[in-house]
């Protein structure tokens, strides 16, 4: 695989990611309705499809080679399973709450990481040029 295909590899895998936090987010977001509208229905269906992301999400990561990270990860993505899990046990509006808290940071996080990768794509992008310039410049004297 080539680098250009690797970068739009990642990129790729990024925008999923995003994507599926995105939906999570929005899914914790109407489960904290149906418990304060009292729809039960509403609440099991939305707290289901969080806890379906976040499960796929955990089974996606590599361990073996996201060492910590990938650990820490999996933990946080356990603890919103859990902590979702009660909230609609216990029809907790507070504990949705907190789950979105920590899945908003962990949204932060990625849109930080992709912004911070895009900007070392069009760094390097933007420096490919200079690069082959000043080796064509090289050797060349100027008196004045």
């Amino acid at each position: 695989m080539d680098n250009q295909t690797s970068q739009n590899v990642s990129e790729q895998n990024m925008n999923n990611l995003l994507m599926l936090l995105d939906g999570a987010l929005r899914y914790t977001q109407y489960a904290r309705q149906g418990i304060e509208q009292n729809d039960a229905s509403m609440r099991n269906e939305n707290i289901s499809k969080a806890i379906s992301i976040f499960t796929q999400l955990d089974a996606a990561l590599d361990k073996s080679v996201g060492g910590e990270i990938a650990e820490n990860l999996s933990s946080l993505y356990k603890f919103l399973m859990n902590q979702l899990t009660q909230a609609n046990i216990q029809e907790d509006a507070s504990m949705v709450n907190d789950a979105e808290k920590v899945l908003k940071d962990i949204k932060d996080a990625f849109e930080g990481a992709a912004k911070n990768i895009m900007n070392e794509q069009q760094s390097t992008v933007t420096q490919q040029p200079f690069q082959e310039s000043q080796a064509q410049g090289r050797g060349l004297t100027i008196d004045i």
